[in-house]
């Protein structure tokens, strides 16, 4: 029986391992886990690339699709477009811009600087209205600060 151990090498080692495993109870039992726990993170990533492989896979042919679809409704809307401009004639007005008279131009533009007049005016005075309140704010401020202080003290 020695003779046929020692002749399979690899019955031998296994025997040899048990026979040692049998000896060391302990420290088998924790490599044996921990050689169980690395099976298991080695076929969960197995599982996890296979899962992602497949689903790139899947989504390849959608993606497709999708690209397609919308090119087709872009080419649509685009051949559409064309196709109305051409039945309405709007192509013939599209660079004509209306020219005002010089008289108007002189009218609109004495009305602009009167009305940036009054902006500017305005302007000024919110600032001015702005200022009091930023005052009348702080003081305010101030003097709950005090009673606050006071209040502190007072206890």
């Amino acid at each position: 029986m020695n003779d046929w151990l020692n002749q399979t090498g690899s019955i031998f080692q296994l025997t040899q391992i048990i026979s040692w495993a049998a000896n060391y109870p302990i420290i088998s039992i924790i490599i044996l886990l921990f050689i169980l726990a690395i099976i298991g993170s080695i076929i969960q990533a197995i599982g996890r690339l296979i899962e992602s492989a497949s689903r790139s896979i899947l989504q390849v042919p959608l993606k497709l699709i999708l690209v397609i679809i919308k090119f087709s409704f872009s080419s649509f809307s685009q051949i559409s477009n064309l196709a109305i401009k051409k039945l309405s004639g709007s192509h013939l007005y599209e660079n004509k811009l209306p020219i005002l008279p010089a008289e108007n131009y002189q009218i609109n533009h004495l009305e602009k600087q009167q009305r940036l007049q009054e902006i500017s005016q305005r302007l000024t005075e919110i600032q001015k209205e702005q200022n009091e309140l930023f005052k009348e704010a702080a003081e305010l401020l101030a003097k709950s600060k005090i009673e606050n202080e006071q209040g502190i003290i007072e206890k």
